[in-house]
């Protein structure tokens, strides 16, 4: 046997090892599979079923409402920095999306590890009511501080206990289609962004920002109560002394994701919050930051779900590594050199099928090297991480846009945002030779040496 056919089977069995640790069962009855409370689950429902979509798409939908927020909130920081706050910096104001963003993240490592506790609904229901509460909040907010502990603090605590189940979700139902399913369900962030970013620059032209804020908080807790009922576990949750899964911070390869994450995220959302402003300056008005905004959100749909399958046949690192790379070049010469509103569809479109990858991706990765039964606890871990990322990358830009950009271009904002995102690409790249030699050092090396370099190169993974 070659040592590419033996790590391919290694391979394949690691991706598998954790939906197949305990045999599944043809007999599960539907019965099982809805019943009211999944936490007390105790058998192991069979993968790649028709049944797996149906909790996938309900993660889907409450990833509109997650982030759907964070990716529409350039109407809002447009908004905020150019009518309502004019005299705020832009490093203050920054604050609110970037609260969003890394508490959704950050608070994780709890919410993941009480999702697998005390089950994936009642986790979900916390969030619900918090992410309503915080935008009902915000709609009476007269000043930015105000803003910052509803629309940032809460809303980010909120969403991070929906999000914790929701992570989990789509890997574990799935092994064949694992990408797909993934990247499926995280399209709805950019499904929720593109009408969230329509309805929310309508709302506020024609209803103010007041009324803008209390009708999403409805919306959300209308729709994100129904689709919580749908939360459906596939594998029994673990009984654990201890709520955090500390055995997984000993191997190197949750390091190499967490540094990934959090180098990404450090860079990733500079383009989403300065589109808007960049218009502006360019001659636009708020409606052309709205529209390119709605041209981001639709390229990362399609860009997320093309994710997945590009995944599925060539390797989740594999296609991780090189949409990283892409993401660098063709952010830094189509945003630094932009002398009009036309180059910026460009690089909106572009930037939003390629550079999210990591959102569909990483999950899988993490649902491929640990067991599903404590995934949510070891994606929270990891997205500590990334939540850090999101703090220190966001208002860093803040800092940069104001004092070395001047807030008349963005030159330096972009060099910082595109040299964090290429730093992740170089993670990952070690990450796959991680991988790699570990899989080499389980089987028998039969092939010459020039042959193992060949496929180790070229090998799916």
């Amino acid at each position: 046997m070659s040592i590419a056919d033996s790590a391919s089977i290694g391979a394949e069995h690691g991706a598998e090892k954790a939906s197949e640790k305990q045999p599944s069962t043809s007999s599960t009855s539907l019965e099982s599979s809805t019943s009211p409370d999944t936490h007390d689950q105790k058998t192991i429902r069979p993968a790649d079923t028709p049944f797996g979509w149906i909790p996938t798409l309900a993660v889907m939908v409450n990833y509109m409402f997650i982030f759907g927020a964070s990716n529409s909130y350039g109407v809002f920081s447009t908004y905020y920095l150019n009518e309502k706050f004019v005299g705020t910096s832009a490093t203050t104001l920054s604050w609110i999306g970037t609260l969003i963003t890394s508490l959704m993240l950050g608070c994780n490592i709890g919410t993941g590890a009480l999702a697998d506790k005390i089950g994936y609904r009642p986790t979900a229901y916390i969030g619900t009511v918090l992410c309503t509460a915080a935008y009902i909040l915000a709609s009476f907010a007269k000043e930015v501080w105000q803003l910052i502990l509803s629309q940032g603090v809460l809303f980010g605590i909120g969403a991070s206990f929906l999000i914790a189940p929701s992570l989990s979700i789509p890997p574990q139902w799935f092994n064949k289609y694992r990408g797909l399913a993934s990247g499926v369900a995280v399209a709805g962030s950019s499904f929720g962004g593109l009408w969230f970013t329509a309805a929310t620059q309508a709302m506020i032209d024609n209803l103010g920002s007041p009324w803008a804020l209390r009708i999403l908080g409805i919306l959300t807790f209308a729709v994100t109560s129904l689709m919580n009922l749908l939360y459906f576990r596939r594998v029994p949750a673990r009984p654990r002394k201890t709520l955090f899964e500390l055995k997984a911070a000993k191997r190197l390869i949750f390091w190499l994701i967490s540094l990934e994450a959090c180098a990404m995220y450090t860079g990733y959302w500079a383009l989403t919050f300065y589109i808007g402003t960049t218009a502006r300056q360019l001659g636009g008005t708020m409606q052309d930051g709205s529209n390119l905004l709605l041209v981001l959100n639709a390229g990362s749909a399609v860009g997320r779900i093309l994710a997945g399958v590009v995944a599925d046949k060539f390797g989740n690192m594999n296609t991780l590594f090189v949409s990283l790379v892409l993401t660098v070049v063709i952010e830094m010469p189509l945003w630094m050199k932009a002398q009009s509103i036309g180059p910026l569809y460009a690089l909106c479109a572009l930037y939003g099928m390629i550079s999210p990858t990591f959102i569909s991706i990483n999950p899988v990765i993490v649902s491929t090297q640990f067991d599903t039964d404590v995934l949510a606890s070891v994606m929270g871990m990891t997205n500590l991480f990334a939540g850090l990322g999101v703090l220190a990358g966001n208002l860093s830009q803040g800092a940069i846009f104001d004092k070395y950009d001047h807030r008349e271009q963005f030159t330096n904002t972009i060099i910082f945002s595109a040299m964090f995102i290429l730093f992740s690409a170089i993670v990952v790249f070690f990450m796959r030779i991680h991988v790699l030699r570990k899989q080499a050092s389980s089987v028998e090396i039969t092939t010459n040496k020039p042959s193992i370099i060949t496929s180790m190169l070229f090998k799916k993974i």
